[in-house]
């Protein structure tokens, strides 16, 4: 099964591809201190909508990469009235991001593109400038499970905002999807797929998606909604 072609099936008619709303991603402009000038990395961009608001608004430099080409075809093909925006295709590993060089670096819902949270944390403060802004979204633990049944667990709120700091940012502030926000999220992927399985029965995919979209959708059931959360991390490089 093509992932590129089931995550268009999924997320097809949703911009912001995270549990999290437009509202509570609009805190993003005061924590990283939006403003022309600013040089922007967003690492597994998806549709880009958050570097695309600020680029509408302010005279940005931004830099979104993504391996799913339709999804950089979709942001392409909505360009902002101001900033400007350059679309890297291909995996976010193999892009050679200059050293000091970002003021704000993003990675939300992607770190498994940089080989997992720790090592997304220290490749994204590398690109940072001294001072810049390294923010990231991902899985959080709010309960422990009396048994984890082979499950690799996340970290809780507190144990990430001492990873972010020992790797060299200083976490100033964090957004916290709602359950309601993560059903949604959820809710939208199993009502898409779905909606495509019965429209397309003859598909070679058919069966592929509809048995991942199920397995998605009792991991979510059985152990996001009692177990995890969603937060994104807002943090400052701290050396010189």
């Amino acid at each position: 099964m093509d992932l590129d072609h089931y995550w268009d099936i999924a997320e097809e008619d949703l911009e912001i591809q995270n549990p999290v709303t437009d509202r509570k991603l609009r805190l993003l402009d005061d924590y990283c201190d939006i403003r022309d000038g600013l040089s922007v990395l967003d690492i597994g961009c998806g549709k880009a909508w958050l570097i695309r608001q600020w680029a509408q608004k302010f005279m940005i430099e931004a830099t979104g990469l993504d391996s799913n080409p339709r999804f950089i075809a979709y942001a392409s093909e909505r360009p902002p009235a101001r900033g400007k925006i350059r679309y890297v295709p291909g995996p976010a590993s193999a892009f050679q991001a200059p050293g000091n060089s970002f003021d704000i670096v993003l990675c939300l819902g992607a770190t498994e593109a940089l080989g997992g949270f720790v090592a997304a944390i220290d490749w994204m403060v590398a690109a940072a400038k001294p001072g810049g802004s390294v923010v990231i979204g991902d899985l959080t633990l709010k309960h422990r499970p009396t048994s984890a049944q082979n499950h690799i667990l996340p970290h809780d709120v507190i144990d990430t905002v001492g990873i972010i700091e020992r790797h060299g940012a200083e976490v100033s502030a964090t957004i916290s999807a709602s359950e309601a926000d993560f059903e949604r999220y959820a809710s939208h992927h199993r009502h898409s797929t779905l909606a495509w399985g019965r429209e397309h029965a003859g598909h070679p995919d058919h069966a592929a998606t509809l048995a991942k979209s199920r397995a998605d959708w009792m991991a979510y059931l059985g152990w996001i909604r009692p177990y995890y959360g969603w937060t994104i991390f807002v943090g400052r490089k701290t050396d010189a």
